[in-house]
């Protein structure tokens, strides 16, 4: 069988959202050959996964995205690999091709864009997608993350990624220790010391949005008690906390110019947003 040149590399938890994902990657208008490797933890319906493009690996419950990215990267055959996550979908299929093109044509090493998340879903589903999160949510990447020096940022979105696998050998693979997450963060750090990271304005990938005021608040503290954890492995950067501060005025900004009608929804959750990352960070430091 011939080699792949670009490898796509998806952890899932079998989710349902996997299938329609699949569908459209083997769709993707490209003129090189590529294969998707999927690490499940759960049993697929392989009935809807029959094309020879797919290779799958299971893997145990419980290891963590690092473990799980790890594996695809190094069962991966292909020069390139592609990150995307299983509850999200590409919004063209030209998305492919437009990735892994600066890499391909003009010796890019890394590749990202952000996500897309539509509003109309819910006053308070919008108001989750509109804090910014996953990857600019129903905000944008670069309200998030503005670019320092354009078209580059210092920011990757992990499943919106395309990385030269030659680049894995100088900065090492994911951190295995980081089992809440985060380790997107972390590789994140080591990975801007040697590289430029293009970002891709007009490339994004819609996410499924984030529903429901507990489960948003679950996800907050979830997300103070992985800061904690990647605090024990990394010095935070002053610079990256003055821009999480940052991100919320120009969030503020944004939706009180352009969507009036959840700027109490919004102020509400920012609010919800730091208070229960403050008390999933000290869980985490004193459990």
């Amino acid at each position: 069988m011939m080699k792949p040149r670009v490898s796509i590399v998806i952890p899932t938890l079998g989710r349902e959202t996997l299938y329609p994902l699949i569908e459209n990657l083997l769709k993707q208008k490209v003129n090189f050959s590529y294969e998707l490797v999927l690490i499940p933890q759960v049993p697929l319906k392989k009935d809807k996964l029959k094309d020879k493009k797919i290779k799958i690996h299971y893997e145990p419950l419980g290891k963590g995205f690092a473990y799980y990215r790890n594996v695809g990267i190094k069962l991966s055959r292909g020069e390139i690999l592609v990150f995307i996550d299983d509850d999200e979908l590409p919004m063209s299929f030209n998305w492919l091709k437009t990735i892994t093109e600066p890499i391909i044509k003009r010796n890019e090493k890394v590749v990202t864009s952000g996500y897309k998340i539509k509003l109309g879903q819910g006053y308070w589903t919008d108001c989750i997608s509109l804090l910014g999160f996953p990857g600019g949510g129903a905000m944008g990447f670069e309200v998030m993350w503005p670019l320092k020096n354009p078209p580059y940022t210092y920011h990757i979105c992990s499943g919106n990624m395309a990385v030269k696998k030659a680049v894995f050998k100088k900065v090492g693979l994911f951190n295995i220790s980081l089992k809440l997450r985060n380790e997107d963060t972390e590789f994140n750090q080591r990975l801007e010391r040697d590289y430029k990271i293009l970002h891709l304005k007009n490339n994004e990938v819609y996410h499924i949005a984030r529903s429901g005021y507990f489960n948003a608040i679950k996800w907050f503290f979830f997300q103070g008690r992985s800061a904690y954890e990647i605090k024990k492995i990394v010095k935070q950067r002053k610079d990256l906390v003055a821009n999480r501060f940052s991100s919320a005025f120009r969030i503020l900004t944004k939706v009180s110019l352009n969507y009036t009608k959840y700027l109490p929804g919004v102020l509400f959750m920012i609010f919800n947003q730091y208070l229960t990352q403050f008390l999933g960070f000290c869980w985490e430091k004193f459990r």
